[in-house]
């Protein structure tokens, strides 16, 4: 990672307020990835399962201290097509913590699952199936997100409690607003810690005639210096506007990772089930184990495979069931 100080002395023409020096850094990371993937997808016959795909992060990030002892900072990370998808503010004090603009919600930056801290290769991969149903199940246990422009307040860590809010407005054209809460509480135990965890996501109805969408994570998890074990049960509904459940998937993930010096192994299983009026009956289980290992100087290596099933309880010939592996080099610079 490459840092710039930038520092002044001029004054601010707003009273004897006085720029602050601020610590700018550039980083980023460059993946190279090979996916294959195998299913029993007829719609797909005959295709090539195989792809070769490249992501490129860049990160600029600033940070500096105010005479009155807050803390301001900015966040911005650019993608491959050039597309900033995060760019958000900081402004840290003994309230704790605001933060305005586009980064993901509560509900999946605050969520035990292994699928968005992406420790081995970039997350879940189920591979190229185009069935519909397979689609339409929360395959990767997780209850849903954005990354659009919100207000995120985290108060004051208590003791081990820790809890935010946040908002996103859905803009002009629709009340499709978001609220998400996060809570948590940490406690030390038998040389780590346990962590209880408690994560929703509501998103209001576009009109009148529109549904609405809700998501609720509770989990538990155990760290310490081999690594992490955790469980959880997830809840996403979608709710029309008559009050009909067309979407109510219940669903439990548990995994682990272990460390292993300069490689980390990971592990974790989803079983999904859908309670909904529109796909009622349906079910989706996936295995996923993975490898990392750290070479040296920021190069990474890591190889991710998963088995799932995916059962249609009302067409029988959709039903399907596959695996995939991805082969991710990674530098971080």
């Amino acid at each position: 990672m490459r840092k710039i100080l930038l520092t002044t002395t001029a004054l601010i023409a707003l009273g004897s307020v006085s720029a602050v020096a601020a610590d700018v850094s550039v980083s980023g990371n460059a993946r190279f990835r090979y996916n294959t993937w195998s299913d029993d997808n007829t719609a797909a016959a005959g295709t090539s399962n195989n792809t070769m795909t490249d992501v490129l992060q860049l990160w600029v990030n600033s940070s500096a201290t105010l005479d009155n002892g807050m803390s301001i900072g900015t966040n911005t990370r650019m993608l491959t097509d050039g597309t900033v998808d995060r760019n958000w503010i900081d402004i840290d004090g003994d309230f704790g913590k605001i933060d305005l603009g586009k980064q993901w919600s509560l509900s999946y930056s605050q969520s035990l699952h292994e699928y968005w801290v992406g420790t081995v290769a970039g997350g879940a991969y189920i591979g190229g199936s185009t069935n519909t149903g397979v689609v339409a199940m929360n395959t990767v246990g997780f209850i849903g997100g954005t990354k659009t422009n919100k207000v995120v307040y985290h108060m004051p860590s208590i003791g081990g409690l820790n809890a935010a809010v946040s908002f996103g407005d859905a803009g002009s054209t629709t009340k499709a607003d978001e609220t998400t809460t996060a809570v948590s509480y940490t406690m030390d135990v038998a040389g780590g810690s346990v962590k209880l965890n408690y994560a929703t996501i509501a998103t209001d109805a576009a009109n009148a005639t529109s549904a609405k969408s809700d998501g609720k994570e509770i989990g538990v998890q155990y760290s310490a210096g081999f690594g992490r074990v955790y469980a959880m049960s997830q809840n996403t509904t979608t709710t029309t506007a008559a009050g009909a459940k067309t979407v109510d998937q219940e669903g439990t993930v548990f995994g682990a990772n272990y460390n292993m010096g300069a490689a980390k192994a990971v592990y974790y299983r989803t079983e999904m089930d859908e309670d909904g009026t529109t796909n009622l009956g349906d079910k989706y289980s996936s295995d996923t184990i993975g490898v990392r290992y750290d070479v040296a100087g920021g190069l990474r290596v890591g190889l991710l495979h998963t088995n799932y099933d995916f059962t249609d309880a009302s067409a029988t010939a959709t039903s399907e069931n596959g695996s995939a592996t991805r082969l991710e080099v990674r530098v971080d610079f």
